[in-house]
């Protein structure tokens, strides 16, 4: 069985042809959006913590919908995957799952990050 974090690895932490093809063909809206999604990320997580350090599951599983609503568009695999899956455990309520899915969702905005500067 592949754990969560080696199957997130696995994934692109940047897809550019996704990004266009999302935008439909138009590099500047995918740029744009990525912009859009990076400039925000940092309160993002935050509100993220927040929901989870009050054990706020149905804030943190709504919180991490909109997320995805804005990672699904901007050819972030891996970031996208994470967030799907704090999603999923958040519903779920267990505290330990969601955890985990969060710090995947940190280390994941992190790698993306680092691949944008590399």
């Amino acid at each position: 069985m592949i754990d969560q974090r080696s199957k997130l690895d696995g994934l692109p932490a940047r897809d550019d042809t996704a990004a266009l093809a999302s935008a439909g063909g138009d590099a500047d809206l995918a740029r744009e959006l990525l912009d859009v999604l990076l400039a925000g990320l940092p309160a993002e997580i935050e509100e993220l913590r927040a929901c989870i350090a009050e054990a706020d599951w149905v804030a943190l599983a709504e919180h991490a919908h909109q997320v995805r609503g804005a990672t699904r568009y901007c050819g972030v695999p891996a970031l996208d995957e994470a967030i799907e899956a704090l999603e999923r455990t958040a519903r779920r309520g267990d505290p330990v799952l969601v955890s985990g899915d969060f710090a995947a969702v940190e280390s994941q905005a992190s790698r993306l990050l680092e691949a944008l500067r590399g």
